[in-house]
């Protein structure tokens, strides 16, 4: 046989070749921005940024796509203003987590008349003074000092939140079963102790009422969604914990760790609310609830009539 020729084995062969299906291209490997831990950003420019998603825009995504779209990436969405629960809340943490912050940039609004001449030109002249600080009402700014003075006495608050450690350093990492950039910015990282901490200031630090608040505002969602962005970063496994300190005299508190089955839950919760983020990101298409007639119901204790 020449060099040239074929056999007719070889030519089956090449034949039979020609037919096959092309052998698949290896899939390559994703590329993920590795995780950050960034200290001294903004609690502005954290919640401004739309590349990534935090917690609160996630559960906006549980009542609706729309509800996170209108809140959270609408082009021109407005700043709220802060509720006055919300404005004592940062005073506390401020008070607690960054005393010095709290010296400095925490002001005490003067006790004015804002519909007099008078009064508006004396809340005019503590504006101009104190642009980009945090405006507190005089009780509330002492509500904060006492929260903060009981942390340190108690001995829980000494070894949680008074040692050294991070205090709402920013975490961005990206999800790696979605693609989704993903950010979080827990209140306190203990340098010690496998914990990350979360300062709850409430009306009623009490058991049954914080269980049922904690689920009612997604706490389980929280606790799950920092404990994976810290995995993410570090590999490491932490516990969860709630320091819950009541508003109001004696400032009364309660310390609780999130167990297995509430971080389960809120994986599993976290988990489905990112895949439809996903979804809707890469189709930019934000739909509100369901586009089809649905039935209503009687609720179950409604129809309990015994």
């Amino acid at each position: 046989m020449d060099d040239l020729e074929l056999s007719e084995r070889d030519l089956d062969l090449e034949i039979d070749a020609m037919f096959q299906p092309p052998e698949p291209a290896p899939k390559q490997p994703l590329s993920f921005e590795p995780p950050v831990l960034v200290e001294h950003l903004s609690a502005d420019a954290y919640h401004a940024d739309v590349t990534s998603i935090g917690i609160h825009g996630l559960a906006l995504v549980g009542k609706s796509p729309l509800h996170h779209w209108h809140e959270v990436r609408r082009p021109d969405r407005e700043i709220k203003e802060k509720t006055t629960a919300q404005t004592v809340g940062d005073a506390i943490h401020l008070a607690v987590l960054e005393p010095e912050r709290f010296a400095s940039e925490c002001a005490v609004a003067p006790d004015v008349d804002r519909r007099t001449r008078a009064g508006k030109e004396d809340w005019a002249a503590f504006q101009a003074a104190n642009v980009g600080k945090l405006t507190v009402r005089a009780e509330d700014h002492a509500c904060a000092l006492r929260v903060a003075a009981s942390v340190r006495e108690h001995p829980l608050g000494r070894m949680f939140l008074c040692g050294p450690g991070k205090r709402e350093a920013s975490i961005f990492w990206t999800d790696k079963e979605t693609g989704v950039r993903c950010r979080m910015r827990p209140d306190f990282i203990p340098d010690s102790g496998a914990v990350l901490v979360d300062l709850k200031s409430c009306e009623d630090a009490g058991e049954a009422a914080f269980t049922r608040n904690a689920w009612n505002y997604g706490y389980h969602l929280t606790a799950a969604w920092y404990l994976e962005g810290w995995k993410a970063l570090t590999g490491e496994k932490r516990e969860y914990v709630f320091a819950a300190w009541e508003k109001d005299q004696p400032h009364a508190c309660a310390w609780y760790y999130a167990d297995d089955d509430l971080i389960a839950a809120g994986r599993d919760r976290f988990r489905a609310l990112l895949r439809i983020y996903a979804d809707c990101l890469a189709k930019d298409k934000w739909p509100g609830y369901a586009e089809r007639l649905c039935p209503l119901y009687a609720p179950a204790w409604a129809m309990d009539r015994s």
